[in-house]
């Protein structure tokens, strides 16, 4: 069996046989050790296994050596647009969550498995636009992605997750755009048709670098069609994992500045964390990204050159341009509080300084009109002494105040 198609399909309808995947970029939250699952059926380990394959026989960087890889477990994930469809027609499907760790960073990539299933995947995909992945689980129906996550104090960044699609069927014209787009195909709520020449160009671009398949990338979707030849309906695990690894590598470089911006934007956010210390820790962190940063680690180029295609069109770069962006904001918020504390401590020290010349001059002042009013005058000594004790009172104001202004000027320069 070479390719399967569509049969006997009718206009407006849509059932995606094949394999999906949704790899999210992760990372563990501050003070939290992550403890994995210890049960792990064949078929679990056998993808474990096949993805650490391909990272250490294809991948040259080091920075692998330090993942692992665990299985997380079972759970219901909703697979179905509620605008479109009854309650009675609401689509659950089992998902298998395995998690990639960082040890040294703490960073992750979650992959959420629908293997060899069939499904209305736009809906599934449309879901993924909002972030709004949901789950029944034993703790709950309707369970949120996060709140699941939480007993291993992970944390996903959902608006940044990529599905792939891998199947063996030849996908019709009509629905590829929405595949791409990342909406539901024939949406009533919508009553119309995706006519985006920008889409139309992606679903038009194969960017496999073999025969073997064929690959079309969106912003966050990636479709896979498998051409090799074979006699089952479903692509093979063997077959994914060739594209698989490069994806999770690419997840793993969005992740390390995703992390940092955002908490770079809740502490632009949180007065109480605008300090410079909190800059010097979030900076200290990203820079021990580095190493995810420079993708050029693959030992084939065939793998670099599909790599580099997906970071375009990911838009990962534009990430941390972002990033640039609100760290500048962050150092000079940081400023801007320290100039005002700085102010206000410069004028607590001026009051003090005047509050210092009132008490050294007013004993002087004193003998002086007590002197004047009882008729008697100063002797040579008293009079040196007072106008002494007075320059030298008057020169300490005066340097104090000269102080102050001093590094007003400069903390002003730097804002």
């Amino acid at each position: 069996m070479y390719l399967i198609k569509w049969s006997n399909r009718k206009l407006g309808e849509e059932i995606f046989s094949g394999n999906v995947y949704i790899l999210i970029p992760a990372y563990i939250k501050n003070n939290v050790s992550f403890k994995a699952s210890p049960q792990c059926e064949p078929s679990h380990q056998a993808f474990i296994d096949d993805i650490s394959f391909r990272f250490n026989d294809e991948v040259s960087s080091l920075v692998h050596k330090s993942f692992s890889r665990s299985y997380l477990g079972t759970f219901s994930l909703a697979c179905f647009d509620e605008l479109e469809c009854e309650a009675d027609q609401q689509n659950y499907q089992d998902a298998e969550l395995f998690l990639s760790l960082d040890s040294k960073t703490g960073l992750a990539v979650l992959t959420i498995r629908l293997f060899e299933k069939q499904l209305p995947v736009s809906q599934l995909l449309d879901r993924l636009s909002k972030g709004d992945i949901l789950f029944n689980a034993d703790i709950g129906n309707g369970i949120q992605l996060e709140e699941l996550l939480s007993p291993w104090g992970i944390s996903v960044l959902t608006t940044s997750a990529k599905a792939c699609l891998s199947t063996r069927q030849e996908i019709p014209k009509d629905i590829l755009p929405y595949y791409i787009a990342n909406e539901t195909y024939a949406s009533k709520n919508m009553s119309a048709q995706i006519t985006s020449k920008e889409f139309k160009h992606q679903m038009s671009t194969n960017i496999a670098q073999y025969d073997s398949s064929d690959i079309f990338v969106g912003k966050h979707s990636v479709i896979r069609i498998d051409r090799r030849e074979s006699q089952h309906h479903y692509p093979k695990l063997e077959s994914d994992g060739t594209f698989l690894f490069v994806l999770e590598a690419l997840l793993y470089k969005e992740a390390a500045v995703l992390r940092t911006n955002k908490k770079v934007l809740t502490s632009i956010e949180r007065n109480e964390l605008l300090a410079l210390d909190v800059l010097n820790e979030l900076t200290a962190e990203f820079s021990s990204t580095i190493p995810f940063w420079d993708i050029k680690i693959f030992n084939y180029l065939t793998a670099q050159q599909l790599a580099n295609n997906l970071d375009d069109r990911f838009g990962i770069n534009q990430h941390f341009e972002l990033y640039e962006k609100n760290q500048q904001l962050l150092q000079y918020r940081i400023n801007l509080k320290e100039g005002i504390e700085q102010e206000k401590k410069n004028n607590i020290l001026y009051i003090i300084a005047v509050i210092l010349f009132i008490f050294e001059i007013a004993p002087h002042c004193y003998a002086l009109f007590t002197r004047i009013i009882s008729g008697k005058g100063f002797s040579l000594v008293e009079s040196l002494s007072l106008l002494s004790a007075g320059l030298f009172t008057a020169l300490l104001a005066t340097i104090l105040v000269l102080v102050i202004s001093n590094k007003k000027k400069k903390h002003n320069a730097s804002l």
